[in-house]
């Protein structure tokens, strides 16, 4: 399954960008990120992107806001989105703003995998479907 999905990290800070590109990559995963909407909404025009992974904190930005938008967008309402953050209402935010799901910070990389892991089995379930 990992070698035909592309997951796109969007978050401000470049260490876990970095970070999360490494681990990825290393479950096999293909891997973009980018920092802003505008270039999100790029890559997301240009590639077929299976989950979106995203802080809710952005420099510049609500993250919730740009969940928000991306669900409300026919192009890519299906893409699943997991949020994470480490604000105390950042979950309920998050979730109300349409993410798929939402991981606090800090978090550990085995749980981040087990839920990359179950939003591409509900993909391919879909496709079957």
């Amino acid at each position: 399954m990992p070698n035909d999905v592309l997951i796109m990290v969007l978050d401000d800070d470049p260490d876990i960008c970095s970070m999360l590109k490494m681990v990825l990559d290393y479950h096999g995963y293909g891997a973009v990120d980018t920092d802003g909407e505008e270039q999100a909404k790029k890559i997301l025009s240009e590639n077929r992107v299976d989950l979106i992974i995203m802080d809710m904190l952005l420099s510049g930005a609500d993250g919730a806001d740009i969940c928000r938008r991306l669900k409300q967008d026919e192009q890519t309402s299906s893409i699943p989105i997991l949020m994470f953050s480490a604000h105390p209402n950042a979950e309920k935010i998050c979730l109300e703003a349409g993410a798929d799901d939402f991981i606090s910070k800090p978090f550990e990389m085995n749980d981040l995998i087990d839920r990359i892991i179950f939003f591409l089995q509900q993909r391919e379930v879909k496709q079957v479907e």
